[in-house]
This record gives structure tokens, sequence and C-alpha cells, in this order.
């Protein structure tokens, strides 16, 4: 309980040189931020391996990018606490850190609920475009004499 008391204060969160964060929460984040890291390859990996399946495909290729990237801001911002940076280390960065990649992780998730329409909507279009007439391809007819 001692832990939270002090999330609750205006200076914990914005002193611009706090102090280092304990052993157990440090390994706690660099865990976590290993994992998002991890999971961006694993999105990678099935990205490129599922031809079949549109929707698993394309909401890898989307988490993909925001595991990777979650992951090095959040080694980042570890690494400026451990340094002790100045400004770079204070707490806010970590509220700035989760409240940014909430909105964008919300937005992939709204993308993705949308993704089985989108591909009923790509499966008809491809139907359609099935019967128009193809344009010809039309060789270069000015050749240039040098």
């Amino acid at each position: 309980m001692g832990y939270i008391t002090p999330l609750l204060k205006f200076g914990f969160w914005f002193n611009i040189a706090p102090p280092p964060l304990l052993p157990f929460f440090y390994w706690a984040f660099f865990i976590f931020f290993v994992v998002l890291l991890f999971g961006g390859i694993v999105c990678g990996r099935i990205y490129k391996k599922e031809k079949e399946n549109f929707v698993l495909r394309f909401s890898a290729k989307y988490l993909k990018n925001w595991f990777i990237v979650a992951g090095i801001t959040g080694l980042l911002l570890l690494l400026f606490g451990y340094e002790r940076a100045v400004f770079l280390s204070a707490r806010f960065w970590f509220l700035v850190w989760a409240i940014g990649f909430g909105i964008w992780l919300g937005f992939i998730i709204k993308k993705i609920k949308i993704l089985p329409t989108r591909k009923e909507e790509l499966k008809r279009h491809a139907e359609y475009n099935k019967y128009l007439p193809k344009a010809k391809k039309q060789e270069n007819k000015k050749t240039r004499k040098h």
C-alpha cells in the first residue's frame, strides 16, 4: 500500500530529477517492454506467414508496429530513468507514453473490428471488376533516334 501513495502526489509525477525506480519496478517495466518487443516480432512472423486469413494477417500487421514502437520507447524511458537524465527521466513521460499508446491501440482495435467488412467489400469489388474490360497495353510509339 505504501507504493500507491506517491502515485497520488503531484510532485511524484512532475519532479524533473526524480529518484531512480526501485529495482522491483525497474525489472517489472523492463520485462514488460521486452515482452512488447517480442510481441512485435511474433506479429511480424504471423504477418509474413499467414497468407490465407485476411483478418489475422492485417491485425498482426497493425499490432506489429504498435508493439515494436511501444517497446522501444518504453525501453528508452527506462534508460533515461536509469541514467537519471534530467527532464527525460521525469515520471510524467510514463503517463504520456501510456496515454499516447493507449489512444493508438484504440485506433488499431477500431480498425481491426472493421477488417471483416473490409474483406467482404474487397471481394465484391474484385467480383465487379472481373467483368470490366481491361485497359490495353500501349507500346511507346515514339522512339527516339540518336
